[in-house]
């Protein structure tokens, strides 16, 4: 249960940043979110950052305390 959650915030964090980095960096995504609006993927790559270093960090300490990765 826990490598399922482990890895599926890994994914949900990765999506994030992905929606992030498209919202505030390519072209339709700056087209799609316009002024204030742009501050939704800005707070989705923070979020997605937050929970990317939770699961590396969470994936650290799962493999130094079992002494396998996965």
């Amino acid at each position: 249960m826990r490598k399922l959650l482990m890895i599926s915030l890994f994914i949900l964090a990765l999506t994030l940043l992905l929606f992030g980095y498209w919202g505030l960096e390519t072209q339709s995504g700056r087209a799609t979110f316009d002024e204030m609006d742009g501050l939704i993927p800005f707070f989705a790559g923070v979020i997605g950052g937050m929970f990317l270093l939770i699961s590396l960090i969470w994936l650290t300490i799962n493999r130094f305390r079992t002494g396998k990765f996965w």
